[in-house]
């Protein structure tokens, strides 16, 4: 069979050549390849695309003056902790959330395959076989002839994307799939900094734990003295009251706080995937932090954070889908064929001669639905809106928790050396009220009120001390990134800058 080749061109689209026969019995043959070509990519009507967010993001970050060098991947590290490490491995391996989450991921890779699907021909085999029998009447004798019928049918239903709205469909469920991998990562990052944020608590709360138990120890001494003064009439009874309550105060303070111990405990118990028993207790002593971090610049946080990675995929997602709802309302091409035999012998079913066949080519055009067309676009365009509406919103709050992370990072800091040195004047201060007691030279009020200053002092440096950590946690938490080498490895920082659904008003 001879061929010609002609080439097709349209408006916004690859060349498609497409052989035609000479021959007037393959006209059949040549709409289905000049259909097979229009479903190959030759798309009429360009996808839609909304105008960017407009957002005037600075060159530097405005809470710090010098915001030089590249973020750290392997924050981890930084706090020196082996222990940490080891539990928030612990914590990827078994967290529960985290696996619901990763299990979503499969979800979207799954309907990644499904709503590609369609693009393409759908193929399906049958096989029939009957036995039956039917009585007839011939004069004065009754017949009861049995027959056989068996068969084979093999069909083909193919909806020709013409305009792309099938493909669009498609491309719609690839960035769900990308925008739920990036929600994936973000989980695990936020995993490993909760896990981060709890250790520290539980170690907070054991040193809290400790004080008051001294603070308790202390004032029962105080006690004692007091009750053995008055016993010699020495202290008055005001004093005995006073000291009583104390103690009371500071032994009702160290029950709530073992609650706390016990709570933060099994908390991070249950992060780890593991039952609660309260079976960690934390080490002694809170690590100091060294260094100061590195910021990079905040045009990077487009592509750091994967929050804002999986806002920019959903937001791609809407776009594609109000394409395709616009390509709801143009015609549906598809083509059917069926092939098969029926005979009454098995041995049959596969003879050429019994083949029976035909082609089907199929234009649908909707005209009136209720208005469910217009209704479906309608949607779309909100969706969209609103998808558009999140990411600038998700984009303004990434920037929000770092610039907050960055001045909390610098006022911790001071407020920290401030405490240090009420903690070093009040613990003195304590020591010599208590010297200057036992000369009577100060009331019991006086040395009352001196130790409660030194352990108030105390108990709020650690809650600073922790509040320093956890806030240099939530600093590398809303620069975005990894969070070890390893986890930076398996998620290479997509560094690109182009093609982003957010305009740069000014930089300074």
């Amino acid at each position: 069979m001879d061929y010609l080749l002609i080439n097709i061109k349209l408006e916004k689209s690859p060349h498609c050549q497409l052989p035609i026969s000479k021959s007037s019995k393959n006209k059949t043959l040549f709409l289905l390849l000049v259909s097979a070509a229009l479903v190959s990519g030759c798309g009429l009507i360009p996808d839609h695309q909304i105008e960017p967010v407009k957002m005037d993001i600075p060159v530097h970050w405005q809470a710090i003056e010098n915001s030089n060098g590249m973020v750290s991947n392997d924050w981890i590290n930084s706090f020196s902790t082996p222990e940490l490490t080891h539990l928030i491995t612990e914590a990827l391996h078994y967290n529960f959330d985290l696996k619901a989450a990763a299990a979503r991921v499969k979800t979207a890779q799954a309907l990644v395959r499904i709503n590609g699907a369609d693009r393409f021909p759908q193929f399906s085999f049958g096989f029939d076989a009957r036995r039956s029998q039917r009585n007839s009447t011939s004069g004065f004798r009754i017949s009861s002839p049995i027959s056989n019928s068996f068969g084979i049918d093999f069909s083909i239903n193919w909806e020709l994307d013409v305009w792309g709205k099938l493909q669009n469909r498609a491309n719609a469920a690839e960035l769900d799939f990308k925008a739920s991998e990036a929600d994936y990562r973000a989980a695990r990052f936020s995993l490993a900094a909760n896990v981060a944020k709890s250790w520290f608590n539980l170690i907070e709360a054991r040193q809290q734990s400790h004080l008051l138990q001294k603070k308790v120890t202390a004032f029962e001494t105080a006690r004692q003295i007091i009750e053995d003064g008055y016993a010699i009439g020495v202290n008055s009874a005001l004093d005995v009251r006073l000291a009583r309550a104390n103690v009371a105060s500071a032994e009702s303070q160290l029950q709530a706080q073992k609650i706390q111990l016990d709570n933060t405990s099994r908390a991070l118990e249950v992060l780890l995937g593991r039952y609660p028993r309260a079976e960690i207790l934390g080490a002694d002593q809170l690590p100091r932090l060294q260094h100061t971090v590195k910021l990079g610049l905040p045009v990077a946080l487009l592509r750091r954070r994967p929050d804002i990675l999986a806002a920019e995929h959903r937001l791609a997602a809407s776009d594609q889908r109000v394409s395709e709802a616009i390509k709801s309302l143009l015609p549906t091409f598809s083509l059917s064929a069926n092939a098969g035999t029926n005979t009454g012998d098995i041995r049959d079913v596969l003879n050429y001669d019994a083949l029976v066949w035909n082609i089907i080519g199929n234009m649908t055009q909707p005209i009136f639905q209720g208005g469910r067309l217009i209704a479906s676009k309608f949607q779309a365009d909100a969706i969209n809106e609103e998808a558009l509406a999140n990411y600038g919103q998700i984009v303004l709050q990434a920037f929000f928790e770092v610039e907050t992370a960055i001045k909390a990072e610098q006022l911790l800091e001071k407020q920290e050396q401030a405490l240090s040195l009420a903690v070093t004047e009040s613990v003195e201060a304590e020591n010599l009220a208590l010297e200057e007691y036992n000369a009577g030279i100060v009331d019991m009020t006086t040395l009352l009120e001196a130790q409660r200053r030194s352990y108030d002092a105390q108990s709020a440096l650690l809650q600073v001390s922790n509040q320093r950590l956890t806030n240099r946690i939530n600093l590398y938490l809303a620069l975005g990134g990894a969070f070890s080498k390893q986890e930076s490895k398996q998620n290479p920082e997509q560094v690109e800058n182009n093609n982003l659904p957010i305009q740069l008003l000014s930089q300074d």
